[in-house]
């Protein structure tokens, strides 16, 4: 991207002790960093992105990069979900570069985006994974402000990611969403649920166990009807309905969709948690927000 309006780069490092630590940082307001913090016992780097100015504004070009060095681990989010403003004249653009080197670890887990009505959103997303590092990425987004009636008011959301391994391109997918042009009722549409979600896992050969641990989950967690699942929260319940497939034996993509953003997220950090014990060996943990 050329000339963003705002940008943050980080690098992440390993010390000869076996804890990464942020070793770099630049960062072009409205995007920013918080200090890092530890929540792991194996050293693993908790950092935080911020947009101080409060969301997503037409004509934002904003840039953040990634760079993973040897060895080094780090979980990577956001305080909060992000917001994206109604657009009078223009656009914005996000752009996602992600970096990663021979044996580390990534967990890229932002809350979600929530196109506000009138938005126009273009989200680009490239990993560069060497053959031995280890991806887990979230993917979120709303219908809108659902509290103020804006269900699918937005313009545009259009969300493409790609992903290399050793320079080779193993998966593209792109999503664009138009709701007053798509019937998102329609079969291979959304359904008219608010918000949809994807996990992106990759590792080296990770074999069938990981998956078979997220389909059980499917199968205990849902009724006997094997529709849907059920989440609780103060008395109330939200359906997540999702499917997780190798695209191949070292990458696996799990998609959601819900028409309760908490159902989504809650249940996101429950497979989280299930992959992060089949293929880090530690479960997940609270990751301290809001």
């Amino acid at each position: 991207m050329e000339n963003p309006t705002g940008k943050l780069s980080l690098v992440f490092r390993k010390k000869a002790s076996g804890k990464s630590y942020l070793a770099k940082q630049y960062y072009k307001l409205p995007l920013q960093i918080m200090p890092p913090h530890y929540q792991d016992k194996d050293g693993t780097v908790f950092a935080y992105m911020l947009n101080p100015s409060g969301g997503i504004l037409q004509h934002d070009r904003l840039l953040t990069e990634i760079t993973m060095d040897e060895g080094s681990r780090a979980l990577v989010t956001t305080p909060a979900s992000t917001k994206i403003y109604k657009m009078d004249d223009g656009f914005a653009v996000l752009e996602n570069k992600i970096e990663m080197r021979e044996g580390s670890i990534l967990e890229y887990l932002p809350e979600s985006n929530v196109p506000f009505a009138g938005s126009k959103t273009y989200q680009n997303t490239e990993v560069h994974l060497d053959k031995g590092a280890t991806l887990i990425s979230f993917d979120m987004v709303t219908p809108g402000r659902v509290s103020r009636g804006e269900v699918f008011q937005y313009d545009i959301y259009e969300a493409k990611t790609k992903i290399y391994v050793d320079g080779k391109l193993i998966a593209y997918d792109s999503a664009r969403i138009e709701p007053e042009k798509m019937d998102l009722t329609a079969p291979g549409m959304i359904e008219c649920r608010g918000a949809n979600g994807t996990i992106y896992i990759y590792r080296d050969k990770m074999g069938g166990e990981t998956i078979d641990a997220v389909r059980a989950f499917g199968r205990t967690a849902q009724p006997k009807d094997g529709a849907k699942f059920e989440a609780e929260r103060e008395g109330d319940a939200g359906y997540v309905k999702f499917g997780a497939t190798m695209v191949m034996d070292s990458l696996m993509v799990v998609r959601l969709i819900s028409e309760h953003t908490w159902a989504l997220e809650n249940t996101m950090l429950r497979i989280w948690d299930i992959i992060r014990r089949s293929l880090l060996g530690k479960p997940a943990v609270r990751i301290r927000k809001y």
